[in-house]
């Protein structure tokens, strides 16, 4: 079994990742955690979200927050072993309010999620920007964990 660990390891999980868990603080000071479709745009990590709800709630009121991925997982059955790469990232979430973030943090989503019909992304992002809000997690912190089965 090789090991490896660190920030890239990290940052490779978050890319690779087919959805991230988003952990918070809610208003009775409880953790509240959430699956989310989010992407890695340089040191930050955008995710969309309804403009209602407690995950802005809890944003707002506890902006410190902790995003985990698992970017690869694959069972060995025949070694009793787990293959995997993962994340842990800490941050500050934030609301983005400026329209042309907001439309390129949704561009980016889309690229991540729906690679193959880029046709209608400026069409879905004009039809449910209104509605949408989005968020971004400044990385204060990532690390990283990778487990790869070798044989012997």
């Amino acid at each position: 079994m090789k090991r490896e660990e660190g920030r890239e390891v990290g940052l490779r999980a978050l890319d690779q990742c087919e959805y991230m868990v988003l952990a918070v603080t809610d208003e009775a000071g409880l953790p509240y955690c959430m699956p989310l479709n989010g992407v890695r745009v340089g040191e930050a990590v955008y995710f969309h979200s309804a403009k209602r709800g407690e995950k802005l709630t809890c944003l707002r009121l506890h902006p410190q927050v902790c995003l985990t991925a698992v970017g690869s997982q694959r069972v060995v059955q025949q070694a009793y072993e787990t293959e995997f790469t993962s994340a842990v990232a800490r941050g500050t979430a934030y609301e983005v309010t400026d329209p042309e973030e907001q439309r390129a943090a949704l561009r980016a989503i889309c690229r991540k999620y729906a690679p193959d019909c880029p046709d209608r992304v400026e069409e879905v992002i004009e039809r449910h920007l209104s509605n949408t809000a989005v968020g971004r997690v400044e990385l204060e912190m990532v690390s990283g964990r990778e487990r790869v089965y070798t044989k012997g």
